[in-house]
């Protein structure tokens, strides 16, 4: 039963490796640094029918980035500040996808069987300048050009404006407005020859702020965005399908393989997020306490080719997180964090583990809450530091349920928990 339960889970294996060196430069008015490195991805997923002992997928992953980039940062007088940059991307890409004919929840059938190699350049200058019209108004203005040679709209603008308004000494105001571009995933260029037509992923956002200190160690701050997603790569085949709603839950064959990009996509789907976040924080101080509050609300949807607007996969709607502490006689403290957040949504099952597009993310799993606690004792040597600490995770040992999956042995919808509860643990670290 472990075997098979494991197998709904997509195993991956990610590794990373940076090197660079900067070099910086002081001019008279500013300063100037210049970066070259290196990096290296490497992904590898698969999966395996425990049920009939054959592997359904696998994807191997190659990426070795070389970039150079150089900025610059002048202050032009008093009240003006200039700055701008460039940079270079050469991507050596190669990658290997399997994937047997698959039949998805919905219906359709995907397969793959491909190995490419292929080098790709990124490039993209920006420039922006701060002006301080008074020491109670202060305005930015920016642009960003973005180069990508693997999809056929190679080029894109995006600019971006900003400005805040200080009332008092302890209250400002700020607005912003800006365009942003996202290239879309070298995986999607690759495995499907025809996703090489889709554009770079768009948002125009904005955002209205207000922040106001109660003292000088305490502040609050209430934020407001919207955000229109446009030229969002969606399935030409499955046809309710927008790439933003995949990645959510196991991955690999509970979400057909959808964030790989096997299907053939097209940037038509557009999409609109909005919300609202309230943040109350105490830094330490004389006080000696610290604690951050932060309530939010979000509402995201988009939309595919079939033209509904469905939830996202990611919209949780409420979320709170609460975390806090006390330093006792500065070797003593004591701190804990609570974190609550609404189910996301997700498609329920047919009896036969079919799933309806009609029904697309109109269920939602339960809430989910946690609270850790933490205890920890300094000790001050002459030359060297001594802390231990008890930590314990969701102490109240809540072990809530996820999303649905079909269990293909029992013909049966199960709903289980994915988190082992509460989790103990203790340390020591010495300090030199």
């Amino acid at each position: 039963k472990k075997k098979y339960d494991n197998s709904r889970f997509l195993y991956s294996d990610q590794n990373q490796g940076v090197a660079g060196i900067t070099w910086r430069h002081l001019l008279p008015k500013g300063y100037s640094n210049v970066t070259l490195s290196q990096t290296l991805f490497t992904y590898e997923y698969r999966q395996d029918d425990t049920l009939h002992l054959v592997p359904i997928f696998s994807s191997s992953s190659h990426e070795y980035e070389t970039a150079l980039r150089s900025d610059v940062v002048l202050q032009l007088d008093k009240s003006t500040e200039f700055s701008a940059g460039a940079q270079g991307k050469r991507v050596d890409f190669s990658s290997r996808i399997l994937l047997p004919k698959f039949y998805t929840n919905y219906r359709d059938s995907l397969d793959i069987n491909a190995s490419l190699d292929t080098t790709a350049y990124k490039a993209a200058i920006y420039a922006q300048v701060v002006e301080s019209f008074s020491r109670h108004f202060k305005m930015t203005v920016g642009a960003r050009a973005d180069y990508f040679n693997l999809i056929e709209k190679a080029f894109v603008v995006s600019p971006r404006f900003s400005m805040s308004y200080t009332f008092t000494s302890v209250t400002t105001a700020s607005i912003s407005v800006g365009r942003y571009y996202q290239a879309p995933s070298y995986v999607w260029l690759v495995a499907n020859a025809a996703n090489r037509k889709l554009s770079f992923v768009g948002v125009n956002q904005y955002i209205v702020g207000v922040e106001h200190l109660l003292r000088a160690d305490t502040k609050v701050s209430l934020e407001v965005y919207l955000k229109n997603y446009f030229d969002y790569p969606a399935s030409l085949k499955q046809k309710f399908l927008v790439l933003a709603n995949t990645g959510a839950g196991f991955g690999g064959s509970q979400e057909a393989y959808a964030s790989f990009g096997i299907d053939p996509l097209a940037s038509s789907g557009s999409g609109k997020a909005s919300g609202v976040e309230l943040f109350l924080q105490k830094k330490l101080s004389e006080i000696p306490w610290y604690g951050i509050v932060s309530v939010s609300y979000t509402d995201s949807r988009f939309t595919a080719l079939d033209g509904v607007s469905r939830p996202s996969n990611f919209n949780q709607r409420w979320i709170l997180n609460i975390g806090g502490g006390y330093i006792m006689e500065k070797v003593w403290e004591f701190s804990a964090k609570f974190r609550f957040a609404t189910g996301r949504p997700y498609t329920p099952y047919n009896a036969d583990g079919t799933q309806e597009i009609a029904a697309y993310n109109t269920a939602r799993i339960g809430a989910n809450h946690s609270l850790d606690i933490r205890a920890e004792r300094r000790w001050n040597f002459t030359e060297w530091n001594l802390m231990t600490y008890i930590d314990v995770q969701n102490i109240y040992n809540r072990k809530p349920l996820d999303v649905p999956i079909f269990d293909e042995r029992t013909k049966e919808v199960k709903q289980v928990s994915n988190t082992i509860g509460i989790l103990p643990s203790i340390g020591v670290s010495a300090e030199f």
